[in-house]
């Protein structure tokens, strides 16, 4: 018989054994430290603790609802390096280099199948061509001038394919599903990398309505 401890992952609640949930603990707890001076620490913890519960969803069903140490190890393994990619450099300390020396394995794995999806970032329309670009790595505007081709080429049946697209492809929505349309494994450097990203897009947007607003008083 073994201790359960239930715990609650960005909102949704789960059960540990004991000692998986010692692991989990030292991991999380790591992370908090490793992303300290970072200015979207809070954006980045809520989305690891997310990509977490989603990991350990897979290994539940309705006759296991106990999470134990060798599944979060493997949760670990597959997240990486709790500092990998951080704003600091702070090293890890004697309690969590357990977790980072396990997690750090995964730097060295293969890169993730690749996986097809509409990307709505950037999308001129649906986003099929910017997910197509994503997935073969080029330029979109490539993809779009392409389709515009085909368009003409084949009297619109290329239109009909693009709608057909529309519907069979899936949006990629998840922080899951946006590393793996570009065959990367999903990570903690690939959250601080997108949490970098959008604070980004979000300053850059900022600084365009100032732009705006400022000619706006001028005329």
């Amino acid at each position: 018989m073994r201790p359960v401890i239930s715990v609650s992952l960005n909102g949704r609640a789960y059960q540990f054994e004991d000692d998986a949930h010692a692991a989990l603990a030292i991991y999380l707890d790591s992370a908090e430290r490793a992303l300290a001076g970072n200015p979207d620490r809070g954006e980045i913890l809520a989305d690891l603790e997310q990509a977490i519960a989603d990991k350990c969803a897979r290994f539940l069903h309705p006759h296991k609802t106990v999470i134990v140490r060798s599944e979060i190890e493997q949760v670990v393994r597959e997240m990486g390096p709790v500092d990998c990619g951080a704003a600091n450099d702070t090293p890890r300390d004697s309690a969590s280099s357990g977790a980072g020396t396990a997690a750090g394995e995964a730097d060295g794995a293969a890169a993730a199948p690749k996986r097809l999806y509409q990307i709505s970032d950037g999308a001129l329309l649906s986003g099929v061509c910017k997910g197509i670009a994503v997935y073969l790595n080029v330029d979109v505007t490539l993809v779009r001038l392409l389709f515009v081709v085909a368009a003409v080429l084949t009297g619109g049946l290329a239109v009909l394919v693009y709608s057909v697209m529309m519907f069979i492809v899936p949006y990629a929505n998840t922080p899951e599903e946006h590393p793996a349309a570009r065959g990367l494994p999903f990570n903690v450097r690939v959250l601080v990398e997108q949490a970098k990203l959008k604070a980004a897009q979000l300053a850059e947007a900022a600084a365009r309505a100032g732009r705006t607003k400022g000619s706006r008083g001028r005329l």
